[in-house]
Order: C-alpha cells, then sequence, then structure tokens
C-alpha cells in the first residue's frame, strides 16, 4: 500500500547525482539494460539470483551471457515464463567473471551492462578467530548505527561508517544520544584503520539504522549515507531519516532531512537488499514493540522514493535481527513486550526465539504475502545481538539469551542456501571474544562484507559488556 512520495528534496544528493553522469533514466524507448539485481553495475556472487531491467528484450526469450572466469564466455539460465520485454530473472553462473554482461534479444539486438562478480569461498563459522582492533571506537559506543561503501577498484575499496550512537547515564536504559559520524578503512586483511571523523548529523540519534547506496547497491549513480529513525534526545523514538553525499571513503555534504518514516521506531531490524531499504518492527516511541513493515526505494537522484506500509510482521518484535534472501524476508528474535531505549540488560522482558518469513518480489521489491513461521528458529530466546550476513551465512553474535552471564552460546549461525535458510545452531569454542579476554556483548553494532577473493570479514563494535554492566568501546573483527 502507497504510504508517502517524497517531498523534501536533497540539492546536494542530486548535485552528485549529476556529477556522476545523471541519474540514469534513459527514454523509455531505448533498448538497453537498466539494472541488475537493482543496481547500475551490481556486486554479483555465482549462483545469485538476480533480475535484469530494462527495456527493448523482446517478448520472446533471447539469451544471457556472463563473462568467464578464464576467458570467454557463459550462458545464464532462463525459463521462458521469466522473461519479458522489460525484466528477466536469472542465475549468475558458477564459472561467471566480472566484466559484460550481454543481453541478446530474440531479433539480434544486444544489449551490453557491467557487472562485478566476486568468487565464493564457504564461510565455516568454526575457523572464525576474533581479534581485537588495534583502533577502540572514539565516542558513544552504545546504539551505533553501521554500513559499508564497498567500491570496486583493482580489487575493493570498502569503507565502514558509524553514525550516533549513545553514551548511558547511570544505568542500562537512559542515555545521552550523540550525532558524530566517523569513517574507517578496511585494511588489506580484514582489520580496520583509525577512525575519523565526519560532519555530523543534524540531531542526536542512537538506536538507528543506516544505509549506504551507490552505483553497486542502487539506482544512484552518486553515492550516499543514510540514517532511519532511532531514538532522540528525550530518549523516545523518532521518524526521521537524514543522507548525506559521500565520495572517496568521507561524508563531502552537510546531512539534511528526507522523507521521514510513517510512524516513529527504534531498534527496527533494518535490511538493505536491491537498492531498497526494509524496515522491521521496532519500538515506538513509548517502548513498545511494532509489527510494521516499511519499505523505501533509493531512486536514481539518491532520494528515498517514498515510504511503503507492507504485510505486517505475525508479531511485535524489536532488537532482533533480519535479512533478505533471494525472493524472502526473514526475522529472529528480539522482544515482544516493552522494554527500555536499546532493549535493557535485565532478564525481562522476554526474548523470542521466532523466526517469521515472507515472499519478496524480487522485481519489485515489495512483499507478495503475509508473514508465517519460519523454520530458522534460534535455539532459545535472544536479544540485541549483532546480524552479520555473509552471503552463504548468518551469523548472530552476543545479545542477551539463556546462559549469557557465561558467554556460553556468544555466537549464532545458519547458512544461507537461495532462498532457504538453516535453523541457527551455536558456534563454540575458543572463537567467542568472552573466552579470548573480551567481553560477554549485548547490543553490539556488526556488519560483515567479502574481499575482492571473496573472503568473508566481520566486525562487531561497542554495546555493554554484562560482566560489568558497563558500556564498551571495543572493537572486534576477523
Amino acid at each position: 500500500m502507497y504510504v508517502a512520495r517524497t517531498a523534501v528534496t536533497s540539492a546536494a544528493l542530486a548535485a552528485l547525482a549529476l556529477s556522476c553522469g545523471g541519474t540514469n533514466e534513459p527514454a523509455p524507448s531505448v533498448p538497453r539494460v537498466d539494472f541488475i539485481d537493482g543496481a547500475i553495475e551490481p556486486i554479483l556472487h555465482a549462483g545469485q539470483a538476480v533480475v535484469i531491467e530494462g527495456f527493448g528484450f523482446g517478448d520472446a526469450p533471447g539469451t544471457v551471457t556472463f563473462p568467464r572466469a578464464g576467458g570467454g564466455q557463459v550462458g545464464a539460465t532462463v525459463t521462458d515464463s521469466t522473461w519479458s520485454d522489460q525484466s528477466i530473472r536469472t542465475v549468475v553462473p558458477d564459472s561467471a567473471a566480472s566484466g559484460t554482461v550481454t543481453v541478446t534479444s530474440p531479433r539480434g539486438l544486444r544489449l551490453p551492462a557491467t557487472v562485478h562478480v566476486l568468487p565464493v569461498i564457504p564461510f565455516d563459522a568454526t575457523t572464525l578467530v576474533w581479534t581485537q582492533q588495534a583502533e577502540p571506537f572514539p565516542r558513544s559506543p552504545v546504539g551505533v548505527a553501521l554500513a559499508a561503501a564497498t567500491i570496486p577498484t583493482s580489487g575493493l575499496t570498502i569503507t565502514i561508517f558509524a553514525a550516533g550512537g549513545a553514551e548511558p547515564v547511570g544505568g542500562d536504559s537512559a542515555f545521552i544520544t550523540d550525532s558524530a559520524v566517523f569513517s574507517a578503512a578496511v585494511q588489506p586483511g580484514g582489520g580496520v584503520g583509525a577512525w575519523v571523523r565526519q560532519p555530523d548529523l543534524p540531531v542526536p540519534r542512537a538506536f538507528a539504522a543506516a544505509a549506504l547506496a551507490n552505483r553497486y547497491n542502487s539506482r544512484f549513480a552518486g553515492s550516499a549515507l543514510y540514517l532511519v529513525g532511532g531514538i532522540g534526545p528525550s530518549g523516545r523514538a523518532q521518524s526521521g531519516v537524514y543522507g548525506a553525499a559521500i565520495s572517496g571513503g568521507s561524508v563531502v555534504a552537510l546531512f539534511e532531512a528526507l522523507q521521514s518514516l510513517p510512524a516513529p521506531v527504534a531498534g527496527a531490524i533494518a535490511v538493505v537488499r536491491r537498492g531498497r531499504i526494509y524496515v522491521f518492527g521496532g519500538a515506538d516511541s513509548l517502548g513498545h514493540p511494532q509489527r510494521t513493515v516499511y519499505v523505501g526505494r533509493i531512486a536514481a537522484d539518491g532520494q528515498i522514493d517514498g515510504w511503503y506500509a507492507e504485510p505486517q510482521l505475525a508479531a511485535p518484535r524489536a532488537y532482533g535481527g533480519g535479512v533478505v534472501l533471494d525472493s524472502r524476508a526473514a526475522v529472529f528474535g528480539g522482544v515482544q513486550d516493552s522494554a527500555p531505549p536499546g532493549g535493557g540488560l535485565d532478564s525481562m522482558p522476554a526474548r523470542l526465539a521466532t523466526a517469521d518469513t515472507a515472499a519478496v518480489s524480487i522485481v519489485s521489491g515489495f512483499l507478495t504475502g503475509v508473514w508465517a513461521t519460519a523454520t530458522p528458529a534460534l535455539p532459545d530466546g535472544r536479544s540485541q545481538f549483532a546480524t552479520l550476513d555473509l552471503g552463504d551465512l548468518v551469523m548472530l553474535v552476543g545479545g542477551r539469551y539463556a546462559g549469557d552471564t557465561a558467554g556460553t552460546a556468544e555466537t549464532l549461525a545458519a547458512s544461507i542456501g537461495g532462498d532457504s535458510l538453516t535453523p541457527f545452531a551455536t558456534v563454540s569454542g575458543v572463537t567467542a571474544i568472552s573466552a579470548n579476554g573480551g567481553p560477554i556483548l549485548v547490543g553490539p553494532a556488526g556488519i560483515a562484507w567479502r574481499d575482492a577473493d571473496g573472503t568473508g570479514h566481520g566486525l562487531v563494535l561497542g554495546g555493554f559488556n554484562l560482566r560489568t554492566r558497563q558500556r564498551t568501546a571495543g572493537v572486534w573483527g576477523f
């Protein structure tokens, strides 16, 4: 259902889009490939389901070819029912490489587009080793929002952005919110460099969601950092959305107000996929978890092209996790009952072990059905964890759960296969942060990425140390 179409424009984002070659919206009658997987120049991996969007493909099936690793071309499988004049659904072949994808219409018209294909290296969570980074987070480390910019160069240049956060005041549920923004460059091997101060948010925020859009993950030819919702200085959830242009790993303009969410939320489950921002659940301004689901598309000019209300979650949920797979969305864990800002450190309210899923259109990005109970339930109720999505594996790190004071189940992992997610299971042993002299983490921020060679990396930042019930500024990665 349509809720709101953006009416607030950003001159800075629009100017950056124009400086990068326009908004990538050619005349409708010109045969071309516009987007693959919702992006102008996408970063893909073998086995990934994608939709090619454009015009002039023909109503009867033609062919789609990818560059082949080692040279030549490899055809992608396309069924008759998924080919139309304006969209084609296919799967990235196992031997595909970076280069030019070619759509050939039935009448021989060849339409090219550039893609970047990463190798697939299965990630084994039992072998990961957490390492404390040399640089702690320099400001308020609770409720920080993280996003990563990935830019193909001779390999991949990756920059992590951290926005907002809070300092606890005499406990775990009252905070002084922060407006600081930092960036840090990812080093070879997955470490992160020094945190560099960027222009501040216009308002302090904590427990918000961050998103980053560029030509490699969206329809936007420029590059921008967004902050969605969160808790303000009053301690209540907010609906504001802010965006700023970025370039070369830095924020290069002041943040500006964009289209607000239809309602205030904090601690929402936020996922970015195919140029769309999904906002699942979250707590309202009174701390009550919600069932709301909003989807906002990042438009060609960098604006949020309206927030759309989607089928609601099966039950209220905040401070949990979620992923958007090929054509399904899944949410898991969190709290269902009222909780203080950030979820608190007390054993109450009860944590959720359940998971729900709903079908998502790979073309429109909207949900196409209602939410239902899903199989990847957690072993026990858990909330306030970091969700690390590595493409073939999802890891949940830290949080409040049964036995958390011993840190025995610090990390859970579930495998991804297309639209399926296996049940989460504990990753045990010396891999735990808490078993290597680190804190028992509750409420850390987290993010994951892949190197150009397909190696998976992850990072968790800040949160509370359950041992001391004090905040921690530590940064841990693998």
